[in-house]
């Protein structure tokens, strides 16, 4: 052997490793949907095989990209190009054979897919290559299943299956996986289809095949409206719009270099030695020789290449429409699920009013013992269910971005203190123990989004006090610094309960996202609070830390910005909030009877409440005063439901108000015209006229009487506008007792509701 032929094999070898290795990778982008990665990396392959036999593998590996790229009719003219190169009973004559197959299935050629596998058994064989045997089985299942011989399809694929994990095949058992869930679907087997579409979905998420990811997601989401079971398909729904995103980020059609670029590289390399070896010489004729040469590879690279171009520019454009039709569907999907979520748990309210409202009604009415502990039982499973449709809106309005802040002077401490308060019940039923540290240099009042501020505290409580037993939890609210009049104020809210483990915690805010898949079923909830934590957080400008390890507990903390008000300014701007509104029905109210009114109410609002504990006498005198005081009051009831008008007017006349009903807004506005009213509550969907036109309308001729909205805000809807229209005051539906009659006791000034 000569020391040139020596040189060539070696050359050869390295050739062939080199290549191997990058048509794998370029196998697994393509797989992966990484279409125009896996196009440079076979570009890169090209380059490198200068060997016809190794030039003919990158071939194949081409068709194999354009048949997953849905190309095929590319694909079989590529594979035809690699007959000659392409060795009798070799690796690559097999592997272009089964490519072959894959083809004629695409096309429905059954019985030349089935002549052809049986042509490869032989070649098959003699190379004893488990890969490539385990492949061809995998591709026979899938012709059995695509030609409707559906008994042998499944028993193949259950035999397959083994070898395709044993061989690393992980791409082609999500496939058999999927295809054998839908053969198992028809012969009624849903929960083995189940766990068949599990487990593809588990394979293409770990290896981010997308594109089976999107098809096992799509089969789960359908096997669960199937089942009834509703949380489950709106959870795959979710994530089959976000596969849809990702996939249309990745997907994008290369612009493939042209077949002549290897001719004019070769041609290009020529002139530059002919004009080496000119060098030193004067004959123009050469020179202008070369100069034509050069002229003529220029121009026919340039028309090459426009042309080439034409084709990408209408291959993209084709592209662009497909996502373009992709996205439009997606934000269809997006949309009706918003305008679903939305519509549902609205008016889910109604029957939880009813459920909510009787049972408090019973509890008022002296039951027998045996009868308390199931109404309680009733009662806080009535609050966990509307705790859980307020998540679900509050979470469809965020992902919406229909959440907008408030900026209002509030005093922080009272409002932590309060929510704290209402939840020491909840703590003491895991004989927990909450501590409150405030620190005394906050301001008394700030400028910012009280309930939002609220919600978030309250669910990072309630989450501390759900994974925690017989322990301590920690709410810190602490000045961090002070520019000018904007004041940093740090939250910290801490237990020393279960802890999450450090995999979990990058995941613990996503959406529907818990700690295990137990948690739900031991801890109860969505998985949306902490979601929802996160996403009010950055709306304020700030981030949410979690600071978390097993068996110590857990820290989460998070910094907003506050501005400091003018406290000499604080009433008239404050109080000028909720009428300064544009609409013509409510621009003639003066400053001066609303600065009257609503400092009068501000005022009872911040009185402290004496209570007197001197003797039981003492108290059951002041409850007959306050009764006496209640009989005194008119209160307008406009809601067109009977249901809900009978409870609100039990419960109301349960403490010795006077009440009037109203059917809807249209009624309201005449009995108010005829009638002086204490205070309206009004409610908002209504036929005829409902309660957002019947309080503008109530507003042009009495600007004094108290009204409060009593509904749900839903996602359309913000508080603001409430307040803009000439609402005082706004109590969800269905209310929870002491919200209501607490914020009666406010629209009536200095009463006292017992």
């Amino acid at each position: 052997m000569t020391g040139q032929q020596e040189n060539l094999q070696v050359s050869k070898a390295s050739q062939q490793i080199a290549v191997d290795r990058l048509l794998r990778d370029a196998r697994e982008a393509s797989f992966s949907g990484k279409y125009q990665e896996a196009y440079s990396i076979i570009n890169s392959a090209r380059e490198i095989a200068q060997d016809s036999t190794i030039y003919a593998d990158t071939q194949i590996a081409y068709a194999q990209y354009l048949i997953l790229s849905d190309n095929p009719v590319k694909a079989r003219n590529i594979l035809a190009s690699t007959q000659s190169l392409v060795l009798q009973n070799s690796n690559s004559y097999v592997k272009k054979g089964l490519l072959n197959v894959e083809l004629l299935i695409l096309e429905k050629k059954y019985t030349a897919a089935n002549e052809e596998l049986n042509n490869l058994n032989a070649s098959i064989y003699a190379l004893r290559d488990a890969e490539i045997a385990t492949t061809s089985q995998f591709l026979r299942a899938q012709l059995f299943k695509a030609s409707g011989n559906n008994k042998e399809a499944l028993q193949l694929y259950n035999k397959v299956l083994p070898d395709l994990r044993t061989n690393k095949l992980f791409f082609y058992e999500a496939q058999a996986q999927l295809a054998r869930s839908s053969l198992l679907l028809d012969s009624g087997q849903i929960e083995s289809a189940e766990t068949s579409i599990d487990s593809a979905v588990t394979i293409s998420k770990k290896y981010h095949y997308s594109s089976l990811e999107l098809d096992g997601i799509s089969l789960l989401k359908d096997l669960s409206v199937k089942k009834g079971n509703f949380e489950k398909a709106f959870i795959y729904t979710n994530r089959y719009n976000e596969l849809l995103r990702e996939k249309a980020k990745l997907t994008s059609t290369p612009v493939e270099k042209s077949e002549y670029e290897a001719v004019i590289a070769a041609q290009k390399t020529e002139i530059l030695e002919l004009q080496s070896s000119l060098r030193g010489r004067e004959t123009s004729s050469l020179l202008l020789f070369v100069m034509l040469t050069l002229l003529g590879l220029l121009t026919l690279s340039l028309f090459k290449n426009n042309k080439l171009r034409a084709k990408s520019n209408t291959r993209l454009e084709l592209n662009n429409i497909s996502l373009t039709e992709e996205r439009d569907r997606a934000q269809d999907a997006a949309k009706i699920k918003a305008d679903f979520l939305s519509t549902i748990t609205h008016e889910l309210r109604t029957p939880m009013y009813a459920v909510t409202g009787l049972t408090h009604l019973l509890l008022e009415s002296n039951p027998k013992s045996d009868q308390i502990d199931h109404l309680q039982t009733l009662q806080s499973s009535g609050e966990y269910l509307l705790s859980l449709i307020d998540n679900i809106l509050d979470f469809n309005k965020l992902e919406a971005n229909k959440v907008a802040l408030e900026s209002i002077p509030f005093d922080l401490q009272k409002r932590i203190k309060d929510l704290t308060v209402s939840l020491i019940g909840q703590a003491n039923d895991r004989n927990n123990e909450l501590h409150l540290e405030f620190d005394r240099h906050i301001p008394s009042r700030i400028l910012g989004d009280p309930i939002k501020i609220s919600q978030i505290v309250i669910n990072l409580i309630s989450n501390a006090i759900k994974f925690t037993e017989s322990g301590d939890i920690w709410i810190r609210i602490n000045a961090s610094k002070k520019i000018d009049d904007r004041q940093l104020i740090r939250f910290e809210i801490e237990d020393n309960g279960k802890g999450i483990s450090p995999e979990k915690q990058a995941l613990i805010f996503d959406n529907f996202e818990q700690e295990e898949a137990s948690t739900s079923r031991e801890y109860g909830g969505t998985g949306l609070g902490l979601a929802i934590v996160k996403n009010l957080v950055q709306l304020m400008g700030g981030d949410v830390h979690l600071d978390s390890k097993l068996g110590r507990g857990s820290l989460f903390s998070f910094e907003i910005w506050f501005e400091i008000p003018d406290s000499n300014k604080f009433v008239s701007n404050h109080m000028a909030t909720n009428f300064n509104s544009k609409d013509s029905t409510t621009k003639n109210v003066t400053p001066a009877i609303e600065q009257t009114r609503q400092l009068a109410r501000k005022q009872s609002e911040l009185a402290p409440i004496e209570t007197s504990l001197d003797s039981e006498e003492t108290t059951a005198k002041q409850g007959d005063l306050e009764n006496q005081k209640n009989k005194e009051k008119l209160i307008l009831i406009v809601e067109d439901n009977k249901i809900n008008q009978m409870i609100t007017r039990k419960i109301l006349e349960g403490k010795s108000f006077k009440c009037e009903v109203a059917n809807d807004g249209l009624e309201a506005l005449a009995m108010v015209s005829k009638k002086n009213y204490d205070l309206v509550l009004m409610d908002i969907h209504m036929p005829n006229m409902n309660g957002k036109d019947a309080t503008a309308k109530i507003r042009a001729f009495n600007q004094e009487i108290p009204i409060i909205a009593l509904t749900a805000v839903t996602l359309n809807e913000t508080e603001k506008e409430f307040y803009e229209l000439g609402f005082d005051d706004i109590i969800p539906k269905p209310f929870k007792m002491d919200i209501f009659f607490d914020k009666i006791k406010k629209a009536l000034g200095t009463i006292e509701i017992n």
